[in-house]
């Protein structure tokens, strides 16, 4: 019995990776630099091979311990946003791991936008590189509330002969990371956010993704979720200038800048879908994907939902909480149906309301 829960839950985070482009989280904390390429004399590379190739930070988001033989760049989410995107394949394994089957052509036409290139045999070689230098990175991600999860972001790349086909293969300490986690799906923006030829704009860009409400953020405070080294004045300096040149490209994803307070104002984007954590789902099951979320809990009140193949209307939501920590959302219905939506993974506000919108328009109610 045990086992074929097992199994029917890898079916269901298989179900929530083909709708996803990756986890809030892995977008909120620094596994990604902001950067194309690491310098050998960067502040950062010198860091990290002082340290025995291994590279800590502490977030408001959390801390993240990065340990390998070389530290990841917008690059390597770049190829992974490629591959969850355009996967001919999402398989479940017995050993409790995903397989993602891709052609390599594609990843590279789509990455670079070229097709006739004549040097292909370069480019698919640099490719396997790159995806094993995701690979070979361990991450260990402790959370406000001190949880902690250690695991690869990928565990093997093959070919596979039946499917003549590249693969890569996701470990099962990943996916249990994936399944309790909000996910994200920017597959609709992911095109126009490849053509953008600063890395740092795209780790901003990707950071405000995660947000579903307008929000603003002071610049230190955004760099500082990103990892970049905002102790060298250098850096920082020449890192103001690029932001301050491409305020229109980031005006493009629903993020504006202000130079002169030195804040970031975020609009919200409708082309971005959320995906709830599997943990607060009734039947664990990924039933739709919410693309443009309620704004608030307000916008669900007076709203019909199916409770028992039962019609009835949403009175009222209002938080449980003990102390700071929001427990549990309740949920009051004009039938005196009323129920709990607990927070199990112990989310900071925004996130558990997310979680509560995407709970709530996933049962709406269907004539």
């Amino acid at each position: 019995m045990e086992k074929k829960n097992n199994q029917l839950a890898l079916f269901n985070v298989v179900e929530k990776i083909e709708n996803s482009t990756a986890t809030i989280t892995e977008l909120r904390i620094p596994i990604f630099s902001p950067v194309q390429k690491l310098s050998g004399n960067s502040v950062t590379a010198r860091e990290f091979k002082k340290n025995g190739g291994i590279r800590i930070i502490e977030t408001s988001w959390g801390k993240v311990e990065i340990r390998g033989r070389k530290l990841l760049t917008q690059v390597h989410r770049d190829l992974l946003d490629c591959i969850y995107t355009h996967a001919s394949k999402v398989l479940p394994l017995p050993t409790e791991e995903v397989v993602l089957v891709f052609s390599q052509t594609k990843i590279l036409k789509e990455y670079s936008r070229d097709s006739k290139s004549e040097h292909f045999e370069n480019q698919t070689k640099w490719l396997k590189e790159k995806i094993k230098e995701i690979r070979d990175i361990t991450v260990n991600y402790v959370d406000t509330k001190g949880n902690s999860f250690d695991f690869n972001l990928i565990s093997h790349l093959d070919y596979l002969e039946e499917h003549k086909a590249y693969s890569i293969t996701l470990d099962n300490r990943y996916l249990k990371f994936y399944e309790r986690e909000l996910s994200i799906n920017y597959k609709k923006e992911l095109n126009k956010l490849l053509q953008v030829d600063s890395a740092l704009i795209k780790a901003i860009i990707r950071w405000f993704f995660t947000h579903t409400k307008e929000s603003r953020f002071k610049l230190m405070t955004v760099l500082e979720a990103l990892g970049f080294p905002i102790d060298s004045p250098k850096s920082l300096q020449v890192c103001k200038r690029e932001i301050k040149s491409r305020i229109g490209e980031l005006q493009s994803f629903g993020i504006d800048y202000n130079p002169s307070d030195e804040m970031f104002y975020y609009m919200g984007n409708n082309s971005i879908g959320f995906i709830p954590s599997l943990f607060n789902q009734a039947n664990n099951t990924v039933e739709k994907v919410i693309d443009v979320p309620k704004k608030s809990l307000d916008d669900l009140i007076g709203e019909s939902i199916s409770l028992e193949n039962e019609k009835v209307i949403v009175k009222s939501i209002s938080y449980e909480s003990e102390g700071a920590l929001i427990c549990a959302a309740y949920i009051e219905t004009e039938d005196h149906k009323n129920f709990r939506i607990k927070n199990k993974e112990e989310l900071n506000e925004e996130d558990f309301e997310l979680e509560v919108i995407l709970y709530i328009e996933s049962i709406l109610y269907k004539e």
